[in-house]
């Protein structure tokens, strides 16, 4: 029984004809998603199975895409099967997707933003990644999907020095540089580095006066941290030279997080940020657990995308109690995702009190079987996960879409939630 139906039913039973929403929901179920319309917001979690890609269609149709799927060294059992199939890359299946749900006088993606420098979110290199036409970088992930669709502006964590907290200097970047050098050459394409604290950096580019009620506030990025007033910021890291030999940030702990506030809805992405690391030392650095902070500085929201694909490390005791979400969306491409511990602190109550539904895009016969209680409690666990904000932001639906085909089917559908 989905949300929407015990309301639903009541009214019938008072011989009450069904609301407006609730045909158009019973209506979808089987059928293709209903296009965006102007004044929603639509959040795509597509899946490939081989990383996360999220595109954001905003009130006045400006296009964000938040991270490229991409191919990834790993092989089954390590990583999940691509999606619909692996008759093509994954960054081809996520242009795919994009072009057939952007609006349909958009030229293309407006915003490209990688959360962090790891090849589950930009697309990895790998031996037999191809050339692209231009024979002047390879193909995978965002350098893949610009390929099919173009792209106007580029955000990420580095540019232009890629130097911080020291020379990123690997295969997959060094492709993704040589893809920049070339598209702001011959394509005109834009290039920025994410500055936390701003509030207008990610705007809409079409009708802005319309939605005076929307904003995306730059949450996080590379250890600086929104202090909630104004712009202002503040450094939680150290000097680099200071960091303990055992005990170095990782990459995820550097990622892009952002909130979109539309109105009284409010939505979290935050790439694979994570906890603190408890594996190699029995008092790490705590300058080093930067989750909590970040969850602080979002404050409450209606949705949110899970930290780190559910993994242990992420989506903390501190930072769940600081989100409060209503609705989760889990971006899987491995077993394990969600882990156990990670889905024990989604679901309890001791937490942070209230109701809450989970949506996982994939979740693997191991992950059945040792995150216990998964398939019974998850709202779904195959298949696209789209978040449908209502013009003006006071209610939002999830729809669970079939991954298996390109046709964008409905196969279950849940709210209207009231934003709070």
């Amino acid at each position: 029984m989905t949300p929407q139906t015990l309301p639903l039913i009541s009214l019938l039973l008072a011989g009450m004809a069904a609301p407006a929403w609730a045909q158009a929901l019973d209506s979808q179920i089987g059928a293709p998603l209903r296009p965006w319309r102007e004044g929603e917001i639509d959040i795509h979690h597509i899946n490939t199975g081989r990383g996360e890609a999220q595109l954001l269609i905003l009130p006045d149709g400006t296009s964000l895409l938040v991270d490229m799927s991409g191919k990834t060294p790993e092989r089954p059992p390590f990583s999940l099967p691509t999606r619909p199939d692996s008759s093509r890359a994954p960054g081809e299946w996520v242009a795919r997707y994009v072009r057939r749900v952007l609006p349909p006088e958009a030229e293309g993606v407006d915003y490209a933003l990688i959360s962090h420098f790891h090849g589950d979110h930009m697309g990895a290199i790998v031996e037999d990644s191809p050339w692209a036409a231009n024979r002047a970088y390879r193909l995978s992930g965002i350098t893949d999907i610009a390929e099919h669709l173009p792209i106007a502006k580029v955000i990420d964590r580095a540019w232009p020095d890629y130097d911080y907290p020291r020379p990123i200097a690997d295969r997959t970047v060094n492709n993704y540089r040589a893809f920049l050098a070339w598209q702001t050459q011959h394509t005109g394409l834009e290039v920025e580095r994410f500055q936390p604290g701003r509030a207008d950096q990610l705007v809409l580019k079409y009708d802005a006066r319309v939605y005076p009620q929307f904003q995306i506030r730059n949450l996080y990025a590379n250890g600086v941290l929104w202090t909630g007033q104004g712009d202002a910021t503040r450094n939680l890291f150290p000097p680099v030279e200071t960091w303990p030999e055992d005990d170095q940030p990782d990459e995820n702990k550097f990622s892009i997080a952002f909130r979109i506030s539309y109105g009284p809805f409010d939505y979290f992405t935050g790439g694979d940020l994570s906890s603190i690391n408890e594996e190699t030392a029995l008092a790490p650095p705590a300058w080093g657990d930067v989750e909590p902070l970040v969850g602080h500085a979002a404050g409450p929201v209606d949705a949110m995308k899970a930290n780190h694909h559910g993994s242990w490390d992420s989506n903390s005791i501190p930072f769940l109690a600081a989100l409060r979400p209503r609705v989760i969306v889990i971006g899987s491409r491995a077993d394990g995702h969600p882990s156990v511990n990670t889905w024990r602190r989604m679901t309890s109550r001791r937490v942070w009190p209230g109701d809450r539904d989970i949506f996982v895009t994939n979740v693997s016969t191991a992950t059945a079987t040792t995150t216990y209680g998964i398939a019974e409690t998850a709202k779904s666990t195959q298949g696209h996960v789209v978040i449908r904000v209502d013009e003006g932001g006071a209610s939002f639906r999830v729809f669970v879409l079939d991954d298996a085909t390109e046709d964008m089917r409905v196969n279950a559908a849940f709210g209207p939630y009231l934003s709070r």
